[in-house]
């Protein structure tokens, strides 16, 4: 059957879009060895390492004709309580899964041991990768990849290609994003899934099919992270403000195919996709629940301060509700952040049902009647409304004092690639401005200067994400002043001892080694620098706090504000002031070694 003129006209995006994704996973594979493994992500490799052994045992319980025996409660229970009720398994089950079919097997040697299920012979895999957490991590460059891919086919619906590739690459090109993006744990895959449910919402308003989708894609996202609960919200606040003059003519908006399919199929997919769920359902899925909104509040430095409890204070209050745009406007690159400035000016200049660029694709209503299966066909989609919501909505809700900001920008990265869409369309102005400047005659010219101009927009942004590898939550742009502006204004510098693997050398020639003393790397982050040989074997852990230091003859300290007294605990228990090593970045202390003195 030949394809249609519309297929046709789409297939050079999907090109571009695949070449995207494909670079941007290039890109996240070629350095995310440098990063190193903080607790969440030692806890996610672990649990997700159980889980496989539950696939396992099903395959050797079905060659026994005893595949019952792996859905008893004890069964289920012995694998998938494993960081349970904290977070669903989605991501959790593919590292694992993509552990098991990508790492170079090496599980028969010395580090057997060393794995949270019993190793039971070779494994046959497709030996992709040489370490095992890149096995581990692949599901979630993937999904990175992805969501630069959809950037730039949803940015494609308002502005030209070379605008909504910028979008896409400035999507990628943000050092606090690009760290989170290659490593086993949840941020950056729901700031995909979160992505992914506003474009199903978004081409839901014109296409019943993308109605139904929605619902299954929103399963999908609540089986990755608790934000999920949020998007529901965000989405509703735009269907809402779109079609506010049906409040006016006091008729009920006609509820969206989209939001009754996530209704619907959203819960049924998060119950199938959860063993741990099945034999309780209501009482587990009260304990989920539960363990977020009762989520205790974590250290977290900002402006100065260490951040540990909600703030009784309206001063207090007043400051901690700054944090997510303070933070944002510290960390996204300066090029980004005016490009997505001019991007929402462009929003508010548009008149509704006319195209976001001029010359761009249009938005008014189309030729089908309107129905509750399309229920934005008869009105304009308000495309400055939906990208405000998406951006300032998961701003705001950790803007609220009593919300736990424990790891910072994480938390509300869903917001970053509606600002990397936001700063294609301001490009676009700026290209559409060069274009209308220069005398028509002049279209190679032109040409030339629209590339010159985009790569004048990217570069900055790109230098700066390439700077702060692989220290990216210590990084912070030029208007804070780089590694040690931050550090200056007192911004959180780091996060549970992420930045340990260029120390590993010195401890594995440390004749000390064998009582040292890892502060804030937890031991399933240790078993797997073994495991990988990044780490000796004989290498010691002399347990956690005053008691680790007072057993240990050589440790680390990481810098983050609560820790200081440690500091001290160093000071009286090994007899010197003086580091024997100090990692910065910049000049800025991310990591200090301690070795016992005399007394």
């Amino acid at each position: 059957m030949p394809s249609s003129p519309r297929t046709r006209a789409r297939a050079p995006d999907r090109i571009v879009a695949l070449l995207l994704a494909a670079g941007a996973v290039a890109c996240l594979l070629a350095v995310e060895g440098r990063e190193g493994f903080g607790r969440d992500e030692g806890q996610y490799m672990r649990a997700g390492e159980r889980y496989w052994g539950w696939f396992e045992e099903l395959a050797a319980n079905a060659r026994r004709g005893h595949v019952g025996d792996s859905f008893t409660r004890a069964a289920i229970d012995r694998y998938w309580s494993d960081n349970a009720p904290d977070h669903p398994v989605i991501m959790k089950t593919l590292y694992g899964l993509s552990w098991r079919a990508f790492h170079r097997c090496v599980c028969m040697g010395p580090t057997r041991g060393l794995h949270p299920i019993a190793v039971r012979g070779k494994h046959v895999t497709l030996p992709l990768f040489d370490r095992e957490s890149t096995a581990f991590r692949f599901p979630a460059i993937l999904l990175a990849g992805a969501l630069v891919a959809m950037v730039y086919r949803f940015a494609r619906h308002f502005t030209t290609p070379l605008p909504a590739a910028v979008a896409a690459v400035l999507t990628l090109a943000q050092p606090h994003y690009f760290f989170h993006a290659p490593i086993a744990c949840f941020d950056a895959p729901i700031t995909t899934l979160a992505f992914a449910v506003g474009f199903a919402y978004w081409k839901s308003l014109r296409d019943a099919r993308w109605g139904l989708l929605a619902g299954p894609i929103f399963g999908v996202a609540l089986g990755v992270k608790h934000n999920a609960w949020l998007i529901p919200i965000f989405l509703c606040g735009h269907y809402l403000w779109m079609r506010r003059g049906d409040f006016a003519a006091l008729r009920l908006p006609r509820v969206p195919l989209a939001f009754v399919s996530m209704l619907v199929l959203g819960p049924i997919v998060f119950f199938l996709h959860w063993p741990w769920l099945w034999h309780a359902p209501v009482a587990r899925a009260r304990q989920y629940v539960t363990r977020h909104l009762q989520h205790e509040h974590y250290n977290f430095e900002y402006l100065g301060r260490n951040w540990n409890q909600p703030p009784t204070e309206t001063d207090d209050k007043l400051l901690r509700a700054t944090a997510p745009v303070v933070e944002t406007g510290l960390t996204v690159p300066v090029t980004t952040l005016a490009l997505a400035m001019w991007g929402g000016a462009a929003l508010l200049r548009r008149r509704r049902n006319q195209p976001v660029i001029p010359d761009g694709p249009a938005e008014g209503p189309p030729s089908a009647r309107p129905s509750w299966l399309r229920p934005g066909a008869d009105v304009d989609r308000a495309p400055g409304a939906f990208l405000a919501v998406q951006i300032f909505g998961p701003l705001a809700v950790l803007s609220v004092p009593s919300t736990p900001i424990f790891g910072g920008v994480k938390h509300f990265l869903p917001a970053n690639p509606y600002i990397a869409v936001a700063a294609g369309l301001g490009l676009a102005w700026l290209l559409r401005a060069l274009a209308d400047a220069l005398p028509a005659a002049r279209a190679g010219l032109s040409r030339a200067l629209a590339a010159a101009l985009c790569l004048l927009c990217v570069a900055p942004a790109v230098a700066e994400t390439r700077r702060s590898i692989p220290d990216g939550i210590s990084h912070y742009n030029m208007i804070a002043g780089g590694f040690a502006g931050g550090a200056s204004l007192g911004m959180n510098r780091q996060f549970w001892a992420y930045s340990v693997p260029p120390l590993l050398d010195w401890v594995n020639k440390n004749p000390r080694r064998g009582s040292f003393y890892w502060h804030d790397v937890i031991s399933d982050a240790l078993r797997m620098y073994k495991r990988e040989g990044r780490l000796g074997l004989d290498v010691g852990d002399s347990g956690p706090g005053a008691a680790g230091i007072q057993h240990s003859s050589a440790g680390l300290l990481f810098y983050e504000k609560h820790w200081a007294v440690y500091e001290g605990w160093f000071w009286d228990e090994y007899g010197t002031v003086q580091p024997a090593r100090v990692r910065t970045r910049e000049g800025v202390p991310i990591v200090t070694e301690y070795e016992r003195g005399p007394r």
